[in-house]
């Protein structure tokens, strides 16, 4: 059909008589502007102004309207009405300036800000494959740290805002949903096709009015309503498939390859310890002659789900007429994971009611449902299904010679046995059912001009259900030979967990009309909330046999159930005023109370201002056509971090039984001190910015300075250990954010071509002031694992082990060296960085190794539209931060009971055979020791530096069809297309560890690529 409507209107033009149309097109000061676009509306036929302004257009029978449109001027709509000659003067854009954008508990004009707020263009992301909110983040506003740390199917990215600033208590940030502060996670099941606008608010002056929340930057999350006067239904639909490319994959040992290694491990290990040439009959028949080898299965190209489908329907329904407007959708998520048997499917709806009972009294009622599935795996970390398909025999068939799947694989030749990972994720169940609603409701009453009333409750309801079970035919992960294999003990598992989170908001404004050069409006207010989690927690083990996976068929079961909760209340203010537009004003202060702190500091103040001076306006400053906004503007404010659990002020006692008299006696004990002294983490922060726009708002540049000190550390403590305890929580240390943020915006046009671009870059530096330990500093980690130190005047999460100087190539260098307990020929060598001659095994010779924060992150966004084509391209990156890879002391361990990484074809063997760069700081060393080899050392770390090309959008839109279809657009897409990088690994991004444990990659669910096609149909 529509290549007939294509045909028709070809044919009708070629038929109809054609008349030249001419004219000029200036600005509003009587320039004449080159490069504007003048298009006959509803067709491809247009053409662009010469540098004088000048056009000329062939139009059929003198009918149609011109469409004039031009980077940083207002589009114009003219009738022809048989006029051979029309000239058109365009007015300068401001309504990139004037633009509304949500703040905290309320709205504010763009060019009025005078804090740190990023305002998410939803139409510039392109078509980005999401199932979270959080995809949609990434890479679109300076100091935002987005990463996917990993693939798996439904997950959330993890969100930093200017850094990380705690040591104890998280850097989440806060997300507000509509108004309503649901917490430092979003959740799985909000869809992300009905929002409307996401802003982000950075520095204290605009968190300081969420209080004892704000301090990690809050996240605002508006949904879609109406639009005034607009009737319409709104299809959209992609699909689309997710691989793992070759080279994102990690490169191990074939059947063959690992026979070899195997052979000459055994071998080398003769030479050394026994002084002599081995005989081949010496040779364990299993890799005695490995070209023999009958097998080689690559068991991580065997979990994939390659062309994994994806889907994405939604359809909204939307009435701006009448009093009340009204938006309806509905939407399905289907995503298959990179990893079979592993998916995220989620249903959802939507209502949204507004409008004004009467001119006193306005309503509005906006409710989201949401039911997902969820299919998940044990995939993160080297003894979970995705590391172990790195290190497991590649000697091994994957099926029995009657075609089914073997259960268990190797265990064989000393190498360590594995359950096959295929065999595990089609037979282990753990399923995850989320069921959430998310609703809110307002009255508005207009008591005079000005002043306004609003009360709103808002209300979250969370079923989630997981349930697992393990068949007795899964095996274990055990060693060398066959002890891990099956039969085991069957296990289930069920948790069922409820969530209430219920807040009302009071809120009081009054902006009155003060004249032209005054704009005052103050905001009063009061708001409490209040969540609770209820939940289940049943096990159960010995299984008859593995066809009722329930609970009620195992021999022996235990449950738990349990209740946590937490409330707030608090009391806000906020006055926002300007001179002229030219001298602006805001202050807010919020008194908040909380459940969570002390009894001696359940309260806490939260004060904020900001100043804004638009420079531009003065009359001493220079009138230039080209600049048409300049502002300075500095903040300070006061925020909090009440993520520090809901009773860790309270002292808590633990059962402990007794016997007594020789009978059981049950009892408790007190297992914790409390204290009430106990609250939340204070930060306190500067910020210093500039706004500047350029030639009718085609540039538009922002750059921050911000400084931020979090004190008030909730961390433990050493105690006497005659108390009856050791450590104790308590209000410790500071920490210290400081840096630069740039974003740029550009609008031009060359021709019929309009361009825009919007880079952004961002320099943090974070360091540890104060920690107030025995020896001021905190080690996460362990010994064989990678640390993560926390060090006074350090930066956070530094990574620590020892530093490595090369490798051991003959016994004479071992015994000129500081002693090494157990190091031979081969062996690494490590720096002695206490001096006193000997290489502890412990952490005493450990020093800094790598450095988990970048030097800086940036993203380009680079978008452009040519007629009816429009394309988009996002960039992200960061530079110059370490990676610990943590997987690679299994992937590069040398002794034979793994398999291990192609680059270990090059080790040290022998003196005269050292490989072609032994010393290179990632090189492993020789096969006859194991002491010294797998420890923390500079060895696993790399420099992670990258470039992602994370998204490429493609788009026509198609012609109109008179009142019918008012747009319609198709498009393709390409997700995490390209990744430029040297880290080894498959994401620079990955880290299996929480909290200040950064940057610890040991194996995750790999991130998938995506190609993807839609359309966009609006009627």
């Amino acid at each position: 059909m529509l290549l007939f409507l294509l045909l028709l209107m070809a044919t009708t033009e070629a038929w109809a008589q054609n008349i030249a149309v001419t004219g000029k097109v200036t600005g509003d000061k009587g320039e004449g502007l080159p490069g504007v676009t003048v298009l006959l509306k509803g067709t491809t036929n247009g053409t662009s102004t010469d540098p004088s302004g000048n056009y000329s257009l062939t139009v059929p029978n003198g009918e149609g309207t011109l469409v004039i449109s031009f980077i940083g001027y207002n589009t114009q709509e003219v009738a022809i009405n048989n006029r051979n000659s029309i000239n058109i003067t365009l007015g300068a854009d401001v309504k990139a300036l004037e633009e509304v954008v949500v703040v905290g508990y309320g709205t504010q004009r763009k060019r009025d800000i005078t804090s740190a707020v990023s305002n998410i263009n939803m139409g510039d992301i392109g078509e980005v494959p999401a199932s979270n909110v959080t995809r949609l983040i990434q890479g679109q506003a300076p100091g935002v740290a987005v990463k996917q740390k990993n693939g798996t199917p439904g997950s959330q990215f993890e969100v930093r805002v200017r850094g990380i600033s705690s040591l104890g208590a998280g850097s989440d940030p806060l997300y507000v949903i509509d108004g309503f502060a649901v917490g430092t996670n979003v959740g799985q099941n909000l869809n992300p096709n009905d929002i409307e606008s996401i802003t982000i608010l950075k520095d204290a002056a605009s968190t300081a009015i969420y209080g004892a929340r704000g301090s990690n930057g809050v996240v605002l999350i508006t949904t879609k309503s109406a639009k005034e006067g607009k009737v319409g239904l709104t299809f959209t639909a992609d699909y689309g498939i997710q691989n793992i490319p070759d080279s994102r994959k990690v490169s191990v040992l074939n059947g063959v390859e690992f026979a070899q290694f195997k052979k000459e491990v055994f071998m080398d290990n003769i030479r050394y310890f026994q002084k002599r040439e081995p005989d081949i009959s010496e040779v364990p028949i299993g890799f005695r002659f490995p070209e023999q080898t009958k097998y080689s299965t690559n068991w991580f190209d065997e979990i994939l789900n390659n062309n994994a489908p994806y889907q994405d329907y939604n359809l909204t329904l939307s009435s701006g007429k009448g009093p009340i407007k009204s938006v309806l959708s509905v939407g399905y998520f289907k995503e298959q994971g990179s990893i079979i048997e592993t998916n995220y499917d989620r249903i959802s709806a939507r209502a949204n009611l507004a409008g004004e009972v009467n001119k006193f009294i306005a309503i509005g009622f906006n409710i989201n449902g949401s039911y997902s599935k969820q299919n998940v795996a044990n995939t993160d970390g080297r003894d979970a299904l995705v590391g172990s398909t790195l290190i497991m025999d590649p000697r091994e068939p994957m099926y029995n010679e009657d075609g089914s799947l073997r259960p268990y694989i190797g265990g064989a030749d000393g190498v360590f046995g594995y359950p096959n990972p295929v065999f595990a994720l089609k037979n282990i169940t753990r399923r995850r059912n989320i069921a959430d609603v998310l609703s809110n409701g307002y009255v508005e009453l207009s008591l005079f001009k000005g002043l306004k009333f609003r009360s709103s409750v808002n209300a979250k309801l969370n079923y989630n259900n997981y349930n697992e079970y393990i068949p007795s035919t899964i095996g274990s992960a055990l060693g060398s030979g066959t002890a891990g294999a099956p039969p085991k003990t069957a296990t289930a598992r069920e948790i069922t967990e409820q969530l209430y989170n219920l807040s009302t908001d009071q809120l009081l404004t009054y902006a009155p009309e003060l004249g032209a050069n005054h704009h005052l409006d103050v905001l009063v207010g009061f708001t409490a909330q209040e969540e609770k989690v209820r939940g289940v927690d049943g096990s159960g083990n010995t299984f008859p046999d593995d066809l009722v996976p329930y609970l009620g068929a195992a021999s022996i079961r235990s449950s738990n159930s349990y209740e946590y909760g937490w409330n707030l209340l608090a009391y806000l203010s906020r006055v926002n005023y300007s001179f002229r537009d030219k001298y602006l004003f805001s202050a807010s202060m919020r008194r908040e109370g909380s459940s969570r702190f002390g009894e001696k500091n359940k309260y806490g103040n939260f004060p904020a201002a900001s100043l804004g001076w638009r420079v531009s306006e003065e009359l001493f400053m220079p009138k230039f056509t080209w600049l048409n906004d300049l502002k300075l503007r500095a903040s300070w404010g006061m925020t909090g971090n009440n993520n520090i659990g809901n009773y860790s002020h309270l002292a808590f006692m633990n059962a402990n039984n007794y016997i007594l008299g020789n009978a059981f006696a049950p009892g408790k004990i007190v297992s914790s001190f409390a204290n009430t002294e106990l609250g939340w983490e204070k930060s306190n922060q500067l910020d210093l910015g500039l706004d500047l726009a350029l030639l009718n708002n085609k540039i538009v540049l922002t750059a921050e300075y911000y400084k931020k000190i979090t004190n008030d550390m909730l961390l433990p403590i050493s105690i006497p250990a005659v108390s009856g305890f050791t450590t104790s929580l308590a209000n410790i240390g500071k920490v210290q954010n400081k840096g630069f943020e740039f974003g740029l915006e550009f609008k031009t046009a060359i021709g019929p071509v309009n361009f825009r671009t919007s880079p952004n870059i961002t320099f943090n530096r974070s360091k540890i002031l104060a920690i107030k330990g025995a020896n001021d500093m905190l080690w996460y980690g362990g010994f064989y694992g990678g640390y993560n130190v926390q060090k006074v005047g350090r930066p956070i999460g530094m990574i620590y082990g020892y530093k490595k100087l090369g490798i051991f190539n003959t016994q004479a260098e071992i015994d000129a060296a500081p002693k090494q307990d157990g190091v031979i020929p081969g062996g690494m060598k490590f720096f002695d960085a206490n001096g006193d001659g000997v290489i502890s095994y412990d952490t005493k010779d450990m020093v800094e190794i790598g450095n988990p924060n970048p030097a800086f992150t940036w993203a380009w966004t680079f978008a452009a539209d040519y007629k009816r084509f429009d394309f988009n391209i996002l960039f992200t990156g960061a530079q110059n931060y370490d990676v610990y890879r943590n997987i690679e002391a299994s992937t590069m361990n040398m002794d034979g009971v793994f398999n291990v990484l192609d680059k270990a074809k090059d080790r040290w063997r022998s003196p005269e055979n050292p490989g072609s760069n032994p010393n290179a700081k990632n090189s492993q060393g020789g096969t006859n020791y194991f002491k010294w080899s797998r420890e923390s050392s500079e060895r696993y770390v790399y420099d992670a530096s990258h470039i992602w090309v994370k998204n490429i959008t493609l788009g026509y839109t198609l012609p109109q069809i008179k009142s019918v279809l008012t747009n319609a657009r198709i498009f393709i897409n390409a997700s995490n297309m390209f990744l430029i990088t040297d880290y080894p690994g498959n994401n620079p991004d990955a880290g299996v560890r929480g909290g200040t444990e950064l940057n610890n990659d040991d194996e995750s669910y790999p991130v998938p690529r995506t190609f993807s096609v839609g359309a966009s149909l609006n009627f």
